[in-house]
């Protein structure tokens, strides 16, 4: 689009002239049009847009319009913009008022638009034509100004001379680096005379004919200093200094000077350049000779320095590959690694511990590499340094060793499997045999049969948790659980031990952890069994005591401190690195006496740490042990767990109140989830019942199948949109059913109501869908069976109802644009349509915006990768989503930003998409910190 060039502001009271003249010039790309009903907030508007021209109504009641172009035409920021007044009166002598207070031109309101374009770009153009000219005036004052203070004033060797050769400035650079004094030279050396005791330090064809021809044969010469020459030039005190001379006489002459240079004295930097180039020799030495892969690049990644191992390791040895480019010379190297590459020379140190490359010609390579920038003696980044460590042999022993791990797990899950099938076997046939009238032995064999099948399931069961935790096939639930109740489990269980042993058993809860925590309570269950079971096992007289303990507490999470103490033996220093090891245990003779495999605390520290936690033993001899471990648990709500752990026809079914429901068949397609959770929270307020689906695909099988009375369409869904569903329903119901659709979009403009009603749609509603209108548009289709008729057998004018249409995200309101402006305190969230789409309970309204929170998140990242890769089609989807779910829960201030982004992308202008996407996500996190309030509200 092409940027405007004539600005125009318009002052008047009316905002009828105001639009009037918008129209006028809607047309006119070039023409930037503001317009401003209040004359003192115009005033600063004009200092802000800085128009080309202003258009000023005469009679506005707070303000006498000759004196606001007075007012104007005395302030310097707009003293010389073009006034045009606009008036309804003609009457000569108000006109001769309006020139001498200022006005540039008068015309009667409102007028010709062809006149007024043509006015205004009359104006305007002088207007800018006038400014230009100003500009390029004093642009060539300040450049001629400038000139002079360099020339008189560089910090560069300046030498003139005239048409004899005598030298006629010599300024303060040249006294200071030759030492001789502008006295000494000017007027009484000639230019021969420098040039002859020089030596020219760099080659040029007019160095050789002034040195070769004589001066007399050189005054011929165009220019008689090179262009660009090195030149060792001697010095007072006898030495010499090396100046890099310029001839700029044929780019700048100044009258009276037949010939002019600068030189610049390079002698310190002519010296570093050999000092370093020595130094650079030597590194190349070093890195050719190292013993590992690496190499050093410049900025545009052509090499410098490479070793031989580099060479060996990328099968480049014997290519000449110095200032070629590392992409040239290794062709098939990763993209992903490019990237690195230009992190790298942004500044950054990159590494990577393990990484694969497959080459072209079929190998992998398997590395360990370091990427970082070098810098040059000015503090510059110069290049990149590559160092990579092939560990092809490392990676192929791992592999192995994990193949092996994997083939042993695998084995003991089969064989566990295998074992368990007959042990059930053993064991229900020893119950049953149990339960029969056995004589005093037979039945001590049958329970010791009992006894000794549960203590080898036991082990079995210990083996098969071993192999899933070592084949990573180890799963952890999320759901709410009573930790009282987990805890009372273990003590029941363990309670006939404890009695036996005579021991006391006890349980210390901290007031201060949750009842209902959210985690995997058969897992924590397991671990208590196996740290208090141990406890028991190993305690001959005493105590056994299960502490429970808050530790930490974030917004969503507890971390619990459990500890197991015992009386029993205890576990020497030494031997306590045994513990969680697999199949291990303090001594051999522990599994003679007290049985088991060893596997018991490897599985407990393995189900720690899979939950993210951390487990410890503190253990003396004859004293007894503390076994203990922290977890932290995710906190648990029971609405919101609730309705996390039901589908959505089970949500609709929790919040449903008591009432009758219509008979009427509903199908809701619509993929976004909290338009799924509004839509069918609205319909069962209205006493309706509706089954759900997320795209149109699945609604058109639905459709095939079951016959609905009515369908409720979302236009824009994955895998098939609304507008290609309704068609295909069309097309297989034919002329025996015509089922009601009723679109729901986000869009409010006619065109996308058109589009809707031409692919066979009955009605439309837009989003936020009201619930007034959801009920006006179900009644009057389902109580109203002519118009089916009617529309399907095409009879119905298409442009019959719709019956209630939303601009609710048609423009923000003044208080969106304050949210925008950041400028307000006022709430992102309108409270009524909250309040009216969840019946006014705290906790549908908590869940709404949570769910809300979670997919807006991802589609504004969504459209965050989308602005960056200037994907139109995606950006306009992903706004078109956004703007949906944030209108229907009631959030107008995202649903307007992004209705305006939508517009955008569809224009294909995304010039604000990054304030856009800023203010997304300020409002985002708005709305974040205003779902805690909601049960304080």
């Amino acid at each position: 689009m092409k940027k405007p060039s004539i600005s125009v502001l318009l002052i008047d009271d009316q905002p009828t002239v105001g639009e009037a003249v918008r129209r006028m010039l809607a047309s006119e790309e070039d023409i930037c049009f503001h317009y401003c009903s209040d004359p003192i907030e115009a005033f600063q508007l004009a200092s802000e847009t800085s128009p080309t021209v202003i258009l000023q109504d005469l009679v506005m009641p707070d303000i006498d319009g000759l004196l606001l172009l007075r007012f104007f035409r005395a302030n310097a920021a707009t003293r010389k913009i073009p006034m045009i007044v606009l008036s309804v009166k003609e009457e000569p002598q108000l006109k001769a008022k309006a020139f001498e207070a200022g006005a540039n031109d008068y015309l009667v309101k409102l007028p010709d638009g062809v006149e007024l374009i043509a006015r205004i770009r009359y104006h305007s153009e002088a207007y800018i034509s006038r400014l230009q000219r100003d500009e390029a005036y004093l642009a060539i004052q300040e450049s001629e100004q400038r000139l002079r203070t360099v020339l008189e004033n560089m910090p560069v060797m300046m030498m003139a001379f005239d048409a004899e050769g005598n030298v006629i400035v010599w300024n303060r650079e040249c006294e200071r680096v030759t030492g001789y004094a502008s006295s000494e030279i000017v007027g009484k050396r000639h230019l021969k005379e420098l040039l002859e005791r020089g030596n020219p330090i760099s080659e040029h064809s007019q160095v050789k004919e002034l040195t070769t021809l004589g001066w007399e044969a050189a005054q011929s010469l165009p220019q008689f200093i090179p262009t660009a020459s090195e030149w060792e030039v001697p010095c007072k005190d006898g030495g010499s200094r090396i100046i890099a001379w310029s001839n700029i006489s044929d780019r700048f002459q100044v009258p009276g000077w037949a010939g002019w240079g600068i030189g610049i004295d390079i002698t310190e930097r002519k010296k570093a350049e050999i000092s370093l180039e020595r130094e650079y020799q030597q590194l190349r030495q070093i890195i050719r000779n190292a013993p590992t892969a690496m190499a050093l690049f410049d900025t545009e990644m052509r090499y410098l320095a490479y070793s031989n191992q580099w060479a060996i390791s990328l099968k480049i040895e014997g290519k000449e590959i110095f200032n070629r480019c590392h992409y040239e010379v290794v062709p098939d190297i990763k993209e992903e690694w490019k990237i690195v590459h230009q992190k790298a020379l942004q500044g950054e140190f990159i590494t990577q511990a393990e990484d694969r490359w497959y080459r072209a010609d079929g190998t992998i390579h398997y590395s360990r590499w370091a990427v970082q920038p070098w810098y040059t003696p000015e503090g510059k980044i110069g290049g990149v340094v590559i160092v990579d460590n092939r560990i092809d042999e490392l990676v192929e022993a791992r592999e192995s060793a994990l193949a092996a791990a994997r083939i042993k797990s695998q084995f003991l899950a089969n064989m566990s499997h295998e074992i368990r099938t007959p042990m059930n076997g053993v064991l229900g046939m020893a119950e049953l045999l149990l339960q029969t009238e056995l004589e005093t032995k037979p039945k001590e064999y049958a329970q010791t049969i009992r006894l000794s099948a549960e203590h080898l399931l036991n082990i079995i069961n210990d083996i098969l948790d071993f192999s899933k935790l070592e084949a990573g096939e180890m799963h952890l639930e999320q759901v709410n659980f009573d930790l009282h109740q987990c805890i009372e489990e273990v003590f029941g269980l363990l309670a006939s031990q404890v009695e036996a042993k005579g021991l006391q058993l006890s349980h210390h809860l901290d007031r201060k952890v949750p009842q209902l925590l959210q985690g995997d309570p058969g897992r924590l269950r397991q671990i208590l069994l196996n740290l208090v079971g141990n406890a028991i096992k190993f305690t001959h007289q005493g105590s056994v005591q299960l502490k429970t303990e808050f530790k930490a507490e974030t917004d969503s999470t507890v971390t619990v401190y459990f500890s197991v103490i015992d009386t029993g033996i205890g576990i020497a220093q030494a031997e306590v690195i045994k513990l969680f090891r697999s199949f291990s245990q303090v001594d051999a003779s522990t599994s003679r006496q007290y049985g088991g495999t060893g596997l018991g605390l490897a599985i407990c520290k393995q189900l720690v740490v899979l939950m993210g936690g951390e487990i410890g033993v503190e253990s003396e001899v004859n004293r007894g042990s503390n076994f203990w471990f922290q977890i932290a648990f995710r906190k648990a709500s029971k609405e919101i767990e609730t309705l996390q752990r039901s589908s959505l026809p089970e949500i609709a079914l929790s919040l449903k109140e008591p009432g009758s429901i219509h008979p009427l068949k509903i199908l809701v397609a619509e993929d976004n989830l909290i338009n799924q959770t509004v839509t069918l929270n609205q319909l069962q307020m209205l006493g309706y019942s509706a089954d759900f689906v997320s795209n149109g695909k699945e609604a058109l099988d639905l459709l095939q199948h079951q016959d609905y009375d009515l369908v409720l369409m979302d236009c824009q869904m994955p895998v098939m949109d609304g507008y290609t569903t309704t068609q295909e329903l069309r097309r297989y119901e034919g002329d025996r059913r015509h089922t009601i659709v009723i679109a729901l979009t986000a869009n409010a403009m006619l065109a996308d109501r058109e589009k809707c009603l031409a692919s066979g749609m009955d009605d439309y509603l837009s989003k936020p869908i009201q619930q007034e209108d959801l009920a006006r548009a179900i009644y009057h289709w389902t109580h109203n069976p002519s118009l089916t008729q009617l529309r399907s057998n095409g009879l119905l004018d298409k442009g019959s109802p719709p019956l209630a249409e939303s601009d609710s995200t048609s423009s923000p309101s003044n208080a969106t644009e304050a949210l925008l402006s950041g400028e307000s305190e006022i709430s992102p969230i309108d409270r009524d349509r909250l309040e009216r789409i969840s019946r006014g309970k705290v906790a549908i309204q908590q869940r709404l915006l949570e769910i809300f929170l979670e997919s807006a998140t991802q589609d504004i990242e969504a459209l965050q990768r989308a602005i960056v890769e200037q994907d139109y089609l995606q950006v306009e989807r992903y706004a078109h989503r956004l703007k949906g779910s944030a209108s229907n829960v009631g959030v107008p201030a995202l649903a307007a930003i992004a209705n305006q982004l939508e517009t955008n992308a569809r224009q294909q202008n995304l010039n604000s998409a990054s304030d856009q996407l800023q203010a997304l996500h300020s409002l985002l996190q708005q709305v974040e910190a205003y779902v805690p309030r909601l049960s304080v509200n």
